[in-house]
């Protein structure tokens, strides 16, 4: 049996907007508000799996930082968007990846619900599993919705989480700072 998923999330799209009030015969602009629903919920909760480029490479040791990657999610509490940016890096160890493949990462771990520290734990482990790296490291800065729009109200919050292991963990604390330096922007020329 074949279930035809964005009929149905229209069908039911539409009930809730009627038991809230907002159904085509009460609200005119909301007569196609359904169909539009369903899409957008597919698309925003439909990751794309994609080709994570990895090249061996045995002469480049330094930190990679890819910074300010833009990302929006959903709350798997409140099933509210929560947005931010992302900022990775990681110290190879005989391979290198395609840099675009770090903010596609991102991307991938972000559609869906989650919470913030998840999705920071999930991109880690990722780039741990896939590049085999002396460490690797994630932050995440995001303001949810669902503290600015309802519960405590309060906008302009920004929740930082992060998850690191490898060199990253080491006692001395070098490869942290240094990351640390970089997304705060005193060690990158600026």
């Amino acid at each position: 049996m074949v279930v035809d998923v964005e009929s149905l999330l229209e069908y039911h799209f539409g009930e809730i907007l009627s038991l809230l009030g907002y159904g085509p015969d009460e609200n005119p602009h909301t007569a196609d508000t359904p169909r539009r629903a369903a899409r957008a919920w597919q698309e925003l909760t439909q990751g794309e799996g994609f080709n994570f480029t990895v090249f061996d490479n045995t002469d480049i040791d330094q930190m990679v930082v890819c910074q300010d990657i833009p990302f929006f999610s959903l709350c798997a509490h409140h099933v509210l968007p929560f947005y931010g940016k992302a900022h990775l890096a990681y110290i190879p160890e005989g391979k290198i990846l395609g840099l675009s493949k770090l903010a596609r990462t991102v991307d991938h771990f972000a559609r869906g619900l989650t919470v913030q520290e998840e999705l920071t734990k999930d991109i880690m482990d990722f780039i741990e599993e896939n590049v085999e790296p002396k460490g690797a490291a994630v932050v995440l800065q995001a303001h949810h919705l669902c503290m600015a729009m309802r519960g405590i109200e309060r906008p302009g919050h920004l929740t930082t989480t992060s998850a690191m292991n490898g060199v990253f963990l080491d006692p001395q604390k070098e490869a942290r700072a240094e990351f640390f330096n970089i997304i705060n922007g005193r060690g990158n020329g600026h």
